[in-house]
């Protein structure tokens, strides 16, 4: 077979759950950097008949599982978008809009983003298919969480106390006690 593998990049989507700067270890201890990209109806239909025609070139007149879904929402009742499933073993590169490398930046579910993935055809224990194999993925718009900063919580900057690292905190106890502490 001449084409082995098949280079694909998406059209812009969102991002859901993606695993991008560190890898995933709930179900492999080795870690997988994966994620999920929404597109729309019709973003899908282009690069869904690629990976189809791809398929049909490795497993002609054969069924098999496809690394995309229907999307669902939270009744069951689908939404005419599509989910597309990325995943590997290697971190994959991650690029702002410009084409800049990021690095050290958390891309939460939410952000829109392109991915560039290696599609693979698969035959293992009866099961034909495609896997998504994740490259690299641009952020066109990113979403990261803020994970407990005083203003997550709705604190402003104020006047007063300022904390200096390696200050530790004491408090003494008043054992001694008066009547007019009651």
């Amino acid at each position: 077979m001449e084409d082995k593998y098949l280079k694909i990049t998406t059209p812009l989507g969102i991002a859901k759950w993606p695993w991008l700067t560190k890898a995933d270890t709930k179900f492999d201890a080795n870690g997988v950097f994966k994620t999920d990209l929404l597109l729309s109806s019709s973003d899908t239909k282009s690069i869904a008949s690629q990976i189809k025609a791809f398929y049909e070139k490795h497993f002609p007149n054969s069924k098999g599982r496809m690394p995309y879904k229907k999307d669902v929402d939270d009744t069951g009742k689908e939404t005419g978008n599509y989910i597309f499933k990325f995943k590997t073993k290697n971190k994959p590169a991650v690029f702002d809009a410009s084409g800049k490398p990021m690095k050290d930046i958390n891309v939460f579910g939410g952000s829109k983003i392109k991915v560039s993935a290696t599609a693979a055809p698969y035959s293992a224990a009866g099961n034909k298919g495609v896997t998504l194999y994740l490259n690299a993925v641009q952020v066109i718009e990113l979403v990261t969480g803020d994970t407990g900063s005083s203003t997550s919580f709705g604190f402003n900057a104020e006047d007063g106390y300022t904390h200096e690292a390696g200050e530790t905190e004491s408090v003494e106890e008043n054992t001694e006690s008066s009547a007019d502490d009651f």
